[in-house]
């Protein structure tokens, strides 16, 4: 009996040291690994985590004709004329996403516009011929005589100065327009084949 006593005794001590050197297994395991962590081994954040959401451009309003048409007149239902004004407020105004207006590209740029649009206007009184710029930069007016069309704004621009429409959105210009005695005609340059006409009489 003395013997079983004394090898129970011994086969409780094993199994408690043993417990004690898995704990400590444990233990290092555990240190060891947030050792690792700490230690240099840190998660790297990607680049879209740390850009961001990017900011969404702002819808248009509806359109109050459908393309590919481009004049609303005078003698269209007021709903119509209303759609118009709003549509055309709405290309001048700037999204989240684009470059602040550059008052002093859109003047360098005003003056190269001057004689062209002087030599494309077909108006008996010059008096009415100038270029203006708008909110800082955001339009461009091209004003005439005669001679504005729904291809006037892009005809000045791109083919006779040589300057994208790209190329003005990247320094925040947002639309051009030309205004006669009878029309005028707004060519949005973020979308070459958005334009929009109404009649709109001018007299200075």
């Amino acid at each position: 009996m003395r013997w079983l006593g004394i090898v129970t005794v011994i086969l409780l001590a094993s199994a408690c040291d043993n417990k004690q050197e898995g704990a400590s297994g444990t233990s290092g395991a555990a240190s060891a690994s947030a050792a690792a962590r700490e230690g240099g081994a840190a998660p790297v954040a990607s680049p879209s985590d740390e850009a961001g959401p990017k900011p969404q451009a702002i819808p248009l309003p509806e359109r109050p004709i459908p393309r590919p048409q481009t004049m609303v007149g005078s003698g269209m239902s007021i709903e119509v004329q209303q759609k118009a004004i709003a549509y055309m407020i709405a290309m001048r105004a700037p999204h989240p996403d684009d470059v602040a207006a550059d008052p002093v590209y859109a003047s360098d740029l005003a003056t190269r516009l001057k004689p062209i649009v002087l030599s494309m206007d077909s108006g008996a009184d010059r008096r009415l011929n100038r270029v203006e710029i708008v909110a800082d930069g955001r339009q461009i007016d091209l004003l005439m005589a005669g001679g504005c069309d729904d291809k006037t704004p892009q005809r000045a621009v791109t083919s006779r100065a040589g300057v994208s429409l790209a190329t003005l959105v990247s320094h925040g210009v947002l639309v051009l327009r030309c205004n006669d005695a009878r029309v005028q005609c707004l060519q949005s340059t973020r979308d070459p084949e958005d334009v929009l006409c109404t009649t709109a009489p001018r007299h200075k």
